[in-house]
């Protein structure tokens, strides 16, 4: 693949009250981080001793000199003492077996011996008695034994012999060692899937741009850029299982399932035709190689929309998150490249192009393009596709590799702390760790491996994100912010976080009571996603007011019917495109994800 095109489009990171969202780019391009786990081992070094045998004694009389060792064998036979080591006799000449009674070999022919022969055998002793046998030996096969035995009694074997990445951090390394794991049987629906073998990973290898601009954010003094690590020392955390329904929680994205669930949650008619002309609009500015830009001055375009993206802004708009918002907002709806209808060749463009131009490193893919939040949303929408259009054991196997090798990107690219940031091994932020927390989850319910510690280490970070228990999150402090918390809040309750819990409850109530806001469309999505899926008791009042809204505020006219665009710092980033691909997400939201906590039994968890 061509790594070496130089960042031009990404997205922004609009967030409310002084917190962006904007897709932007650290300007220190270095961060990769690599974790290693060397083998050791144990040599024996037992060397070599050698040994002088003595002239032996008949029963007549010595021979040689008189403080010869005496044997207690028969005249003319030659054996080492009892209390010797035996060793193996180097001969010069072969042992005299004919000599005279009463007389002894030559003092000059003793023998020297080396090696480890063994001593004289006793045919009263047992094979462990043996003293011939080396101590070594034994040691070695009573512990061999012995770890097999425990290997057995600790190993437990899942029946469909499922295979995931196990890293551990530490020292920075050029390698890291994979090693095997079960996985949950829910997560991993085919048994074909090939196992993952030891591999090493040159993290030097990593794409990072030449030149990633981080822009200030709102009500701060200081770029990301310049802001010190926090060397944060995150609090344990339990990780709860999460098990999503049928594909992934994606089980409802049918015909059906958008009526069935539009008319539960509170979908109408005028907001799931502004949801298809949504998608209208983004169909026709989708690019000649299957691709989606922020920058609406290009073709297909051609600057006949009003607010692109705001040009000259320092954040880097990365190709492969315009085109996975898009994509997204037609999977969210129902299309996908495998199911016959209006949009599958426009979806099976977008993500041949993601195919195309995943960076290949020994990482795995890489999608950034200038920001990880490029590389997040790319997957986001390449898992979102292998889990609808998955059917038991029939997948779509180049995309499940897709989904597999950037999600092994993702986990490497993770900062120790937890978090994600701007490119690959940086302290991040709770804007950034979203795109690649759901991303992941996703990942692994399509039947990708993950490391170990990636989702609960994610899950600790976002915990240093809020004071205390309070769970009102920060950007990339413990100071809370409202674009922030419904991020977060979001994300702790696809990482297991019951909603019911007072804290949590609480903040939930706070977000609900604010009410959508009139232009902060990435405060919007993700508060409605918490909301949803929580299912608060002020959801109804919640959606009511925002769905009403972004049905009134829909362009209706000219080329640039069915779009949205909100003067708001952020918004402007990405421009027209961006915005137009969350609204429709937002009217999704119904039928986009089944709520992981329902008010009935139709969705056991």
């Amino acid at each position: 693949m061509d790594c070496s095109n130089p960042p031009d489009e990404s997205l922004p990171d609009p967030a409310a009250d002084g917190v962006g969202g904007g897709f932007a780019a650290d300007a220190d391009n270095g961060g990769q981080q690599s974790h290693t786990l060397n083998p050791g081992g144990t040599t024996d070094p037992r060397g070599t001793t050698d040994f002088v045998l003595s002239e032996a004694k008949n029963d007549t009389g010595n021979a040689g000199d008189s403080s010869a060792p005496k044997t207690t064998q028969p005249t003319g036979r030659w054996e080492i003492p009892e209390d010797g080591m035996a060793m193996q006799v180097n001969h010069h000449t072969p042992p005299p077996t004919n000599l005279p009674q009463g007389t002894a070999p030559n003092q000059s022919d003793s023998r020297e011996i080396s090696a480890f022969a063994a001593p004289k055998h006793s045919a009263s002793k047992n094979f462990w008695d043996d003293q011939r046998l080396p101590a070594g030996l034994v040691s070695t096969i009573v512990h061999t034994i012995l770890l097999i035995v425990l290997a057995l009694l600790t190993l437990e074997r899942s029946p469909r012999g499922d295979r995931a990445f196990v890293a551990t951090r530490g020292e920075a390394s050029s390698e890291i060692r994979f090693e095997s794991i079960d996985t949950n049987q829910n997560d991993v629906n085919d048994e074909n899937l090939t196992s993952l073998e030891t591999v090493q990973l040159d993290l030097s290898k990593i794409m990072v741009p030449e030149r990633a601009i981080v822009p200030e954010q709102p009500g701060s003094s200081a770029s990301l850029s310049t802001l010190p690590s926090l060397n944060l020392t995150p609090p344990q955390v339990s990780m709860t299982a999460m098990r999503l329904q049928g594909k992934a929680g994606l089980g409802k994205r049918t015909p059906k399932g958008r009526l069935e669930m539009g008319q539960k949650y509170g979908a109408t008619q005028e907001s799931e035709r502004a949801v298809e002309l949504a998608l209208a609009y983004l169909a026709a500015h989708q690019r000649n190689d299957g691709s989606w830009s922020f920058d609406l001055n290009l073709a297909p375009c051609n600057g006949q929309c009003k607010h692109s993206k705001l040009p000259n802004s320092g954040s880097a708009t990365p190709v492969t998150g315009a085109t996975g918002l898009a994509l997204l907002a037609f999977l969210g709806a129902g299309h996908t490249h495998h199911q016959a209808g209006p949009y599958q060749e426009t979806v099976r463009r977008g993500i041949y192009y993601l195919r195309s131009i995943a960076s290949e490193v020994e990482a795995g893919y890489d999608w950034q393009r200038g920001s990880m939040y490029g590389h997040g949303i790319a997957l986001m929408a390449l898992e979102e596709a292998l889990c609808m259009t998955r059917e038991g054991k029939q997948y779509d196997s180049d995309l499940l590799d897709l989904v597999q090798q950037g999600a092994a990107f993702s986990c490497v690219a993770q900062h120790e702390n937890g978090s994600w940031g701007y490119v690959p091994g940086r302290p991040g932020d709770v804007t950034i760790t979203g795109w690649q927390v759901l991303s992941l989850i996703g990942a692994q319910k399509g039947g990708a491996a993950l490391h170990t510690n990636t989702l609960p280490d994610a899950k600790s970070y976002l915990m240093t994100m809020c004071e205390g228990r309070s769970f009102w999150f920060g950007y990339n402090t413990p100071v809370g912010e409202p674009t922030t918390t419904a991020i977060g809040l979001t994300l702790m309750l696809f990482l297991g976080q019951s909603p019911y819990e007072t804290p949590f409850a609480k903040s939930l109530d706070r977000i609900a009571q604010m009410g959508p806001s009139p232009n902060n469309i990435y405060h919007n999505y993700y508060a409605s996603l918490a909301l949803h899926h929580s299912r608060h008791p002020l959801w109804e009042t919640w959606n009511k007011q925002l769905r009403d809204y972004l049905v009134k505020e829909q362009e209706t006219r000219g080329h640039m019917t069915g779009s949205w665009h909100f003067d708001e710092k952020w918004g402007n980033v990405g421009g027209r495109l961006y915005t137009t691909a969350l609204c429709a997400m937002t009217l999704e939201v119904y039928y986009r994800f089944m709520p992981l906590y329902a008010d009935d039994d139709s969705f056991p968890l």
